[in-house]
């Protein structure tokens, strides 16, 4: 098997986006704003952006106040600040994860294109939703040892109802990508669902075709939920063969 990311992003996306890819962060930056939602801690939620960003963590701490800026989120942002990037319009997720290991994707149906770029570690926080919990929010623990980081792409507009669907869909195929491979839970070696600390950025094309419905029958679902799966799939296979 080669020792080579042979599932490497590009430098342009073809739904849009110019990718700047380092050993600790891959950027996507755009010409003008574009719409996503966030699972950050760090502008989460529904947000216009210009650059969304996963960030790798790159040595060790204790908890998240020993974090530059005292929390994941200040960190993040703090990160974006150094790379000029405009704070208000950036969302960004973290990972002890190398970037060289990370796994893109591209799944086209008609006029629908659907790109994701994917890390992924799995060793030590697999888990299966229900399973029991690792921690309490309160006690300031900092916990991302494994994490599958997503950064999702479409040429389409959606709703905000559609977006916010869009990570049901999403979940649902990182479920079966896990479930395919054979990837069980750390607490009770039953086939997992996630890991305990996954994120995900999906952007979207503001003056793409509208589109309202996300789900797994439709269309624009079944797409999506085949790109996440693939680039899971091939994320994992760069973790566990890559010397990078």
């Amino acid at each position: 098997m080669p020792n080579y990311n042979q599932y490497k992003v590009p430098t342009t996306l073809r739904s849009g986006g110019y990718v700047d890819i380092h050993s600790s962060a891959i950027t996507v930056t755009y010409d003008m704003p574009y719409y996503a939602i966030s699972t950050s801690p760090f502008n989460g939620g529904l947000h216009h952006v210009m650059a969304v960003r996963n960030q790798q963590l790159t040595f060790f701490v204790n908890n998240e106040s020993e974090l530059p800026g005292g929390s994941t989120s200040d960190y993040l942002a703090k990160e974006c600040v150094q790379l000029d990037l405009p704070i208000r319009f950036c969302t960004a997720l973290l990972t002890t994860a190398s970037m060289n290991r990370h796994a893109y994707v591209c799944q086209s149906e008609d006029s629908i294109i659907i790109e994701v770029i994917a890390t992924a570690g799995v060793e030590k926080t697999a888990h299966r939703a229900g399973d029991g919990y690792t921690y309490y929010e309160k006690d300031g623990a900092f916990h991302t040892g494994g994490t599958i980081n997503l950064l999702v792409f479409t040429n389409c507009a959606l709703t905000d109802g559609a977006l916010t669907k869009s990570l049901l869909t999403i979940t649902e195929a990182k479920t079966v990508a896990l479930q395919s491979i054979g990837i069980t839970s750390v607490l009770s070696n039953q086939p997992a669902t996630g890991t305990s600390t996954d994120g995900v950025i999906m952007t979207i094309d503001p003056n793409g075709e509208l589109l309202t419905d996300t789900g797994t029958f439709s269309q624009f679902g079944d797409t999506l939920a085949k790109a996440v799966r693939s680039a899971i799939e091939k994320a994992l296979e760069n973790t566990a063969t890559l010397d990078l």
